[in-house]
């Protein structure tokens, strides 16, 4: 490995694990250090692209597709480019919520040997709320991927009691013995448990690409939504919880139509709050569920507009 080469830390979870929420607590410890943050959000709006903090130049959304999947000679190559011409101090790479986060491994491992950029610390994101509880994946499948990592991040600790912690760290002590485990609430995790130093070596990757029942999910995306009463709002959030996995977006309330708020629902669990940072661009709202669950007229009529895309099987390589 060349002294140059580019440290690389690869963020994975499900829809609505917390992977944005963490790096944008790790890029608010930069230190001066220069990150470029590839994202990759399963949606045509890149929701996720919007909430992360860091330099606009630096913003890379490669939307439409699995980071692992099909765009990953897409996000090779920006790789190389920035190595080449502008290196960082480091890359970080959010995978989409329905990828398998070692599919990057191959990409990484090519990377390493052109001496460019090298896997630092691949990092799982697990919702403590949700894991095993609902039907959108099995836990099984959970467990693989954060086995395959070098930490896992059980997020939302502070949603579960004791008990149910204790349940999910045993099982993941039992599955994953090798991986390095931390309980967060809200993604706020110290930079250095991302480090390499003193992480255990987690088990082998499987050096080729593939998503996680990726053509049973579908996706629709909205923009320019009007201004919404809160009382719309809503009702929004009740059809939102019958039909959808994982909704994300920024809405504005007819009440207070200066302020942008965030909208994060995760299975039966709405969060609606105003944006840290300002948003000049409209309203837009993306929805995800399992493939012919989310009725788009009832979207339609409670937001106003049409949808601009929609994507049952586009979204895997």
């Amino acid at each position: 490995m060349m002294d140059n080469s580019v440290p690389t830390y690869s963020f994975g979870g499900f829809l609505g694990a917390g992977k944005t929420t963490l790096i944008n607590h790790l890029l608010r410890q930069a230190d001066g250090r220069r990150f470029v943050v590839f994202v990759n959000d399963f949606g045509a709006l890149n929701i996720d692209y919007d909430l992360i903090e860091t330099v606009e130049a630096d913003r890379i959304a490669l939307s439409n597709g699995c980071v692992c999947c099909s765009l990953n000679d897409d996000l090779v190559q920006s790789m190389v480019e920035f190595c080449r011409s502008d290196p960082p101090d480091a890359f970080m790479i959010e995978a989409s919520g329905v990828a398998n986060p070692r599919a990057l491994d191959a990409s990484l491992q090519a990377l390493a040997q052109a001496g460019l950029a090298h896997a630092q610390s691949r990092v799982y994101v697990l919702d403590a709320d949700q894991f095993g509880g609902l039907d959108y994946a099995d836990t099984e499948d959970l467990v693989d991927h954060a086995a395959a990592s070098d930490l896992v991040v059980v997020n939302k600790s502070d949603l579960v009691d004791s008990e149910r912690m204790s349940e999910i760290t045993a099982l993941l002590a039992r599955s994953a013995p090798r991986v390095n485990l931390h309980k967060t609430s809200y993604g706020q995790l110290s930079f250095a448990c991302i480090e390499p130093a003193g992480l255990k070596v987690a088990s082998d990757a499987a050096p080729f690409c593939e998503t996680v029942n990726a053509e049973a999910f579908e996706t629709y995306s909205f923009d320019g939504i009007p201004l919404l009463s809160q009382t719309r709002l809503n009702d929004l959030a009740d059809a939102l919880k019958t039909m959808c996995l994982r909704a994300k977006g920024v809405v504005r309330l007819a009440e207070e139509p200066d302020t942008a708020f965030q909208v994060q629902l995760v299975g039966q669990r709405l969060d609606v709050r105003p944006l840290e940072i300002s948003s000049d661009r409209s309203s837009r709202l993306v929805a995800i569920g399992w493939l012919d669950t989310i009725d788009p007229n009832i979207l339609e009529n409670l937001l106003g507009i049409d949808p601009i895309s929609s994507s049952p099987h586009d979204h895997h390589a």
